[in-house]
């Protein structure tokens, strides 16, 4: 990676990091007490990232690692537009439907990514594959009925809640197998193993309507972090040239 590029990455990390930060320290608790960040300060910090993985695509831009740095530079992107759904700043007749479509093709992106790297430096060992997508697998399946599955809740919306479930499933377990093969991306695998305990924890809001004190905020901060530790993987792949 271009070394003048890392203190612009290591300066939109930091920046990401206090506008974090600053949202929850200068909101107010709702009447619930569910949330207390500022909305459109937590947000942007999605966009934040975003932009954090652009500059690691550009950097990779020209080098055998270009398609792993560009994957995941548009899951992040994906999942910024994911977001403005989710909080229904962007109109759809069903906001967790059209959120769970879009957050899909992030995961398919993030895959894409990780296969590109994983094939470029000889990272993807099919055993490891294999036991890590077992496991997590049915990781997401037990996360999926304790957590999520109520009889009440329409049935098309919780298998399809079930589907992106065992997808992200899918998304950490490669994840973690790159990062067991190469522990210099050891922002990876947390990163995704926090992104599918932010969705659990989201699944059980949605669905069983567990409102618990700033639950709002255990979901934005283990999501955000995990994609943090998603986006900063991608540059420190490229140090692997």
């Amino acid at each position: 990676m271009n070394a003048a590029l890392w203190p612009v990455a290591t300066t939109l990390l930091a920046v990401f990091a206090l506008s974090n930060i600053a949202a929850l320290a200068l909101g107010t608790p709702n009447p619930t007490r569910t949330r207390r960040a500022l909305p459109w300060l937590q947000r942007s910090t999605s966009l934040q990232l975003a932009l954090l993985a652009w500059v690691f695509a550009l950097a990779g831009w020209g080098t055998s690692l270009a398609p792993w740095t560009l994957g995941i530079a548009v899951g992040m992107s994906l999942s910024f537009v994911a977001d403005l759904i989710m909080a229904q700043m962007i109109p759809l007749p069903n906001h967790v439907l059209g959120g769970m479509v879009v957050f899909a093709l992030a995961h398919t992106a993030y895959l894409w990514a990780y296969v590109q790297i994983g094939q470029r430096l000889g990272l993807l060992r099919p055993a490891v594959v294999v036991v890590c997508l077992v496991v997590f697998w049915a990781l997401g399946l037990v996360l999926w009925r304790r957590l999520v599955y109520t009889p009440t809740a329409p049935q098309a919306l919780l298998y399809g809640a079930l589907g992106y479930m065992l997808f992200l499933a899918a998304m950490t377990a490669v994840a973690v197998a790159l990062t067991l093969a190469q522990p210099r991306l050891w922002t990876l695998g947390p990163g995704a193993v926090l992104f599918l305990v932010s969705d659990a924890i989201l699944g059980n809001q949605l669905f069983r309507k567990h409102e618990w004190p700033y639950v709002s905020e255990a979901v934005w901060l283990t999501y955000i972090i995990g994609q943090a530790g998603i986006v900063w993987a991608s540059g420190l792949g490229l140090t692997l040239l």
